[in-house]
């Protein structure tokens, strides 16, 4: 079979009218078991496709390994030996790191133990067991952990024990000033630390400040459910909690990645949904529109079903499906781009499920509140935060005149 390089245009396309590189990566984004049939896949895989453009695309979505499963797994497949011996490569490479990570995950939480740390991993390996059921199958690069918020000096001292690093060059004083106070804005989401080529971030809210998750750690340590991660039984996000937290997630970063909206659609798929209750807690927690573009999604990429009135509750949110069709249009035109912090605030605002919340995060905006810059160069105690409010003008305008010499 021929193969082109990625620079030529393919010659025919997909029944809906996408590129049938693009179709495919679509087709292979969920495990065999939740996605597609060999049957729908087996004509596009032996059709005269660009692989270059395939694994390229593939590779920056995250669905590298997924797609490698559906070749493996459909007979007479027709894909050249030299790019399925590209994809082995990539997924046996995935499979071995992302073992590694676990066993990590299982010797960090073992020290979270020996402390009494209540901690809850969530996405990387236990998204890949719960939502693919297979931790070979999807990609990541660190370690996610949501503990409570008084626990994460403790926790952050666990993992310096082992000989963990913060990625900031700075003091870490009382810890206070950085994860905020009642009156002031956290300098940081979470503690982000390294140790031999690998990251852990320590989180004590799933979002972050400019765009918080509604959902406490207690409301989701109260819910927890438990789950097999490598043979290790884990405290999880309960389903429903785990649901809201990739539509969340999916929105602020403005879906940019295949692979979040494949999380979603296979979570959804795995997930024994009690549909009314499950809008109740969205509606709840802030995050009712940003489900319902998530469910959009899944719904028009991956053609998943969910009830009628679901269907109909959908179409009902004309801005969710306008949120939705944006997303899939930028899939569906080529490799995937990092929106802009601007562009992803003005997504959320209109994912927003009232102005109110929508203006709480115009006002939560980063530029307009102390920030790490402020902290490296006169790091304060917890107490004198506030301090640093009156010099946040001064770095405002002095930006704005650096932008102007430019």
């Amino acid at each position: 079979m021929r193969t082109r390089s990625s620079g030529e245009r393919p010659r025919n396309r997909s029944v809906e009218g996408r590129a049938p590189e693009i179709e495919l990566l679509l087709r292979c984004s969920l495990p065999p078991s939740t996605g597609a049939e060999p049957s729908r896949i087996r004509p596009l895989l032996g059709a005269e496709l660009s692989w270059d453009r395939v694994i390229e695309v593939g590779g920056r979505h995250g669905v590298l390994p997924l797609l490698y499963r559906h070749v493996e797994t459909t007979p007479g497949h027709g894909v050249p030996d030299d790019v399925v011996e590209r994809l082995r490569e990539r997924a046996d490479s995935t499979a071995v790191r992302n073992l590694q990570y676990a066993d990590e995950l299982h010797g960090i939480f073992e020290a979270f133990g020996e402390e009494s740390i209540r901690a809850m991993p969530f996405k990387g390996p236990v998204l890949a067991e719960v939502a693919y059921g297979d931790l070979s199958l999807r990609e990541f690069g660190d370690l996610d952990v949501v503990v409570h918020r008084r626990d994460v000096p403790a926790a952050v001292d666990a993992l310096e024990a082992r000989g963990y690093e913060w990625v900031r060059d700075a003091p870490r004083l009382d810890d206070s000033p950085l994860l905020g106070g009642p009156f002031t804005m956290p300098l940081l989401c979470e503690y982000q630390l390294e140790r031999a080529g690998r990251t852990v971030e320590v989180r004590w809210r799933v979002g972050e400040s400019e765009r918080p998750f509604g959902l406490g750690f207690e409301a989701m340590w109260d819910r927890r459910d438990t789950a097999s991660v490598a043979g290790v039984e884990l405290p999880v996000l309960d389903p429903d909690d785990r649901l809201l937290m990739l539509a969340y997630h999916g929105t602020k970063h403005r879906w940019h990645l295949l692979k979040w909206i494949g999380d979603f659609a296979a979570t959804l798929e795995r997930t024994d949904t009690e549909w009314d209750g499950l809008f109740r807690r969205a509606s709840v927690h802030g995050v009712e529109r940003k489900l319902l573009v998530g469910i959009s999604l899944v719904t028009s990429l991956f053609d998943l079903s969910v009830p009628e009135r679901i269907e109909r509750r959908v179409r009902q949110d004309g801005r969710a499906g306008a949120l939705a069709a944006a997303v899939a249009a930028e899939i569906e035109s080529g490799p995937p781009e990092r929106p802009s912090s601007s562009a992803r605030l003005a997504y959320n605002v209109r994912a927003a499920d009232s102005p109110t919340d929508a203006l709480g995060m115009v006002l939560r905006r980063r530029h307009l509140h102390p920030t790490m810059y402020e902290y490296e160069r006169l790091p304060l105690p917890g107490v004198c935060h506030p301090l640093y409010y009156p010099v946040v003008p001064v770095r405002l305008a002095a930006q704005k005149l650096v932008n102007a010499i430019r």
